[in-house]
């Protein structure tokens, strides 16, 4: 392994903010070549400087954030998965989950859930038969009210050739 593959692999796996001197007391590489190996990162974006004397770098992206609001058991929704699901829902007619959960690569319980919680913020529909998108203005507010057993409400609507009326 390179110094400079050593010090990326240090970056990489370190999560604290750090200075040249923590670099070379971890992998016992001389300041000369952690200074422009450094750089190196700085220029590449890999790392970003967060004070300046002494200088203290921290990886970028080192946290992954997930933004999203808690459902049952532990689930939460994710904005950019919502909107891959309704641009497979755009693109096709879909009258099952199972067609849906293996073109979007998913499991079918996934699929569910964000149909339910897509259904109960009036984002979705059910017509004759085919999951619709309505209305994306209300996705941010994905897993605030998710109404149980929607989605069978839709289907038995469907079978009176009836549908809900969107406000």
């Amino acid at each position: 392994m390179t110094k400079q593959e050593l010090i990326l692999n240090f970056v990489n796996q370190y999560n604290r903010p750090f200075g040249v001197d923590t670099v070379i007391s971890l992998t016992d590489i001389d300041i000369d070549t952690v200074e422009s190996v450094l750089e190196e990162l700085l220029a590449m974006e890999k790392i970003k400087q967060v004070e300046d004397d002494p200088p203290i770098y921290v990886r970028v992206n080192r946290y992954n954030t997930k933004v999203g609001y808690q459902h049952y058991r532990g689930w939460s929704f994710d904005l950019k998965a919502t909107h891959q699901l309704l641009d497979v829902l755009e693109k096709g007619k879909y009258k099952s989950i199972r067609d849906i959960a293996q073109v979007i690569k998913r499991s079918r319980q996934w699929v569910y859930i964000y149909l339910e919680a897509l259904a109960s913020i009036e984002v979705i529909d059910l017509r004759n038969f085919t999951y619709v998108v309505i209305s994306r203005k209300n996705v941010p507010n994905i897993g605030r009210k998710v109404t149980k057993g929607i989605l069978s409400q839709l289907r038995s609507l469907n079978k009176i050739s009836s549908y809900r009326l969107i406000r």
